[in-house]
């Protein structure tokens, strides 16, 4: 029988499930609201050319993301006190209202400017959600991982966030074929935003039935919970704050870049047909979603820096050449350009969650790892496609791409060096890094044994 220090294999499964719909839904939003930015912002901004009504969503998107360091900060210490499963209950809720509401707001020609106004307010409510429920997703998974299937089980939600993201891009695509332009524009694109409501309440079933980690559970029964989780962050974890930073700026930089703003680019840049761009990106997340376990079961057998390191030379060397690919109008070159971007990222991102959250002490680990999280996905992810779209317009150089690209892989590099190797290291522990490399945090008998 399971004690209250180890789940049973079923309970894994389940709490799998759960942890990674709610990426799904997080990443379902992203996908609809990315694929359909020319329209949203066509229907809430008082524009006319879909290139601008494009940056207008663009820079509401990028708004959101400012509140997600608020939300991690806010369900961080809630987390830490009241536990991780109450946190993923209210942020898979959170999530899936806004997106509901987003389905049905009324358009600028319909209210005038409360239509950006109501839009905003909506995706700020979504970006303080997410602020807490990929970091405590992922947490959630680190605590009732084995440290031996840590990075498969983080690749698991990485691979949830593709699937997420290729749900909203397959059904923006499928309804744009599938109706003609009048009725899409019309109210067609609604649709994706109110199909969320079925997933969001599988969700909330799912993870109402959870228990707790059993580190969290643990803790809780020695009375361990940190009265002041987000002061304990500052003065315990700086070092895994600053390491978490440098790493996520690549890790959301390089994504958003690539998922996100490359669909765009190609299309009123290069030239793409809409359905070749959209075409595209899905090409590429179908691809990271095969590879990205794989690098998963492999990072726990080799190591999270080796594959991790692999990732951001890989874009160093090829950031400038794949611009070139871009510049050269050839379909064939953009692709094979925007593949080889794509499947560079697989080896960090099936591992860096599985790294870094394990740096902080599990009593702050909630607080700790979701601030420093969102603080670099806000400045280097979710407006890394309206800085770049911005610098691109404002200076007509196509290789603001490839140095944007080359900077977040450099502080990744700098924040990998400094990373202590941890994979086999048990996320049952309370100390920080820097005593890491001295403790002896070592996997246990218990967590050695298999969940299958």
């Amino acid at each position: 029988m399971p004690t209250h220090t180890e789940l049973s294999g079923q309970s894994v499964r389940r709490s799998v499930s759960a942890a990674a719909l709610g990426n799904i839904i997080e990443w379902f939003d992203y996908g609809i609201y990315s694929f359909a930015a020319a329209t949203i912002g066509m229907h809430f901004f008082d524009v006319q050319e879909p290139s601008v009504a494009a940056v207008s969503s663009f820079a509401v998107f990028a708004l959101s993301f400012l509140m997600r360091p608020i939300g991690g900060v806010v369900i961080g210490i809630l987390g830490d006190r009241r536990g991780r499963r109450d946190m993923l209950m209210l942020t898979v809720g959170l999530m899936t209202a806004a997106t509901v509401v987003i389905g049905v707001l009324p358009t600028y020609a319909q209210v005038g400017f409360l239509a950006p106004l109501l839009l905003t307010l909506t995706r700020l409510i979504q970006g303080f959600s997410a602020g807490g429920e990929y970091g405590g997703a992922n947490i959630f998974m680190a605590e009732i991982a084995t440290p031996n299937r840590r990075g498969f089980f983080a690749s698991i939600l990485e691979s949830g966030v593709l699937v997420g993201y290729l749900g909203g891009a397959g059904i923006v695509v499928g309804l744009m074929s599938a109706m003609s332009s009048d009725a899409w524009q019309d109210w067609g694109w609604r649709i994706p935003f109110i199909a969320s409501l079925p997933l969001g309440i599988l969700a909330l079933l799912l993870r109402r039935h959870l228990e707790d980690t059993p580190v969290f559970e643990k803790m809780k029964a020695a009375e361990e919970i940190a009265h002041s989780p987000l002061r304990d962050t500052f003065r315990r974890a700086p070092m895994p704050l600053f390491v978490t930073f440098l790493v996520v700026a690549y890790a959301n930089g390089a994504y958003y870049l690539v998922l996100t703003f490359l669909p765009s680019y190609v299309q009123t840049e290069i030239g793409l047909s809409a359905n070749a761009s959209l075409m595209l990106s899905i090409v590429i997340m179908l691809i990271l979603l095969v590879t990205i376990p794989l690098f998963g079961r492999l990072g726990d057998r080799v190591g999270r820096r080796k594959l991790m390191t692999l990732s951001v030379v890989v874009h160093i060397v090829v950031a400038i050449p794949a611009v070139m690919m871009f510049s050269s109008g050839d379909i064939t070159l953009v692709y094979v350009a925007a593949v080889l971007l794509g499947i560079a990222m697989a080896p960090l991102a099936s591992q860096y969650s599985a790294a870094l959250t394990v740096l902080f002490p599990r009593s702050i680990r909630y607080t700790g790892f979701t601030l420093s999280f969102n603080v670099s996905t806000a400045i280097f992810g979710g407006s890394a496609p309206f800085i770049v779209g911005s610098l691109l317009a404002s200076t007509g150089n196509n290789f603001v791409i490839a140095y944007f690209l080359i900077l977040v892989s450099l502080l990744a590099l700098i924040g990998i060096k400094l990373l202590p190797d941890n994979t086999g290291m048990s996320a049952d522990h309370d100390v920080s890094m820097g005593a890491l490399s001295q403790s002896k945090v070592h996997v246990t008998e218990a967590s050695e044994k298999s969940l299958n």
